[in-house]
């Protein structure tokens, strides 16, 4: 018995065929390019799956999941608002179900990696977690009493637009000083090409050649290991700004453990060394030094585990 997940991110679209144990037997990525419009989009993400399913050596698919970034509506199968890919009120559950002779169900995309997390990752035996997902935006999902807590109007969880800066930068949720406009990935790029405009010296400008537009997270983080003190003012400063949001989130939740993936957490312990610190200083003493804050185990699989694992969960297997 097998699964499709399918993850979609603001950069890339995964894609995977799982079993019943959370084992990816075959995976995809391929370019979002959300530019092209939704439909380009979906019709990408249909052609991904057609693929798994024609590689699958006849092997029986049950259930199809699909996490979708943003709002959205799960009864009515509508993104409502995915500012990353430019998407408001677009159907998109529809489309699936009838391209395919199987159950098809969708969810917002860090629920689904929370659910990974939860049933195959870092979370199995914890009923009460938050999973965050660091990329191109923030998001969380909540596991509370081991089931995915969606809130009044499905919008729980959008750690990534608790204000941390007072009259900060515009987001395109509509605030400012967003948690997302300063520590996703952008955010943190965005910040790294300001200091160096305004004069701070770097070994990155060598890294680049020069060329602003080449750093990535991952310029940073190479930069830090060479002693680069802009890349370690940097992801101190992203540390920080983490620190406080995932504190004001754990004093409303109270979860056992705090999950983080996505790609800004491949940095590994140059942040989350500096994470931990910072969450216990904003925080009250019953939760300094009690809440452990922790890498993705299934790392970039989280996603199409989860979405999978979303499948398994709607035809009542998990």
């Amino acid at each position: 018995m097998y699964f499709i997940g399918v993850d979609l991110g603001g950069t890339n679209i995964a894609s995977a065929l799982v079993n019943e144990k959370g084992e990816i037997i075959n995976s995809t990525v391929i370019p979002t390019e959300a530019q092209k419009g939704p439909e380009y989009v979906i019709g990408n993400m249909k052609r991904e799956i057609h693929k798994l399913i024609n590689n699958a050596a006849g092997s029986k698919i049950v259930g199809i999941g699909l996490g979708i970034p943003g709002l959205v509506d799960i009864d009515k199968g509508m993104s409502l608002f995915a500012g990353n890919l430019g998407w408001q009120n677009i159907p998109v559950l529809e489309q699936f179900q009838n391209e395919f002779d199987v159950p098809v169900c969708m969810d917002n995309d860090v629920r689904t990696a929370a659910l990974g997390e939860k049933h195959f990752g870092a979370g199995v035996g914890i009923d009460n977690l938050i999973c965050i997902t660091l990329g191109t935006g923030i998001g969380s999902g909540i596991i509370l009493d081991g089931k995915i807590y969606r809130g009044h109007s499905l919008s729980a969880g959008e750690i990534g637009h608790i204000t941390i800066v007072k009259d900060g930068l515009y987001c395109n949720c509509g605030n400012r000083g967003c948690l997302e406009m300063y520590a996703s990935a952008p955010g943190i790029v965005r910040r790294t090409q300001k200091y160096i405009l305004e004069g701070h010296n770097t070994v990155m400008t060598s890294m680049i050649d020069g060329d602003l537009d080449k750093i990535t997270t991952k310029t940073l983080s190479q930069a830090w290991e060479k002693g680069d003190e802009l890349a370690q003012l940097v992801i101190d400063e992203t540390a920080e700004f983490l620190g406080i949001g995932l504190a004001t989130f754990a004093h409303l939740i109270n979860p056992e453990v705090i999950i983080i993936g996505g790609g800004v957490s491949l940095m590994g312990d140059k942040l989350f060394n500096p994470l931990q610190k910072y969450f216990d200083e904003h925080s009250m003493r019953i939760l300094r030094n009690k809440l452990p804050i922790i890498p993705a185990k299934l790392k970039s699989e989280s996603g199409t585990v989860g979405a999978a694992a979303l499948a398994m969960i709607n035809l009542g297997i998990l």
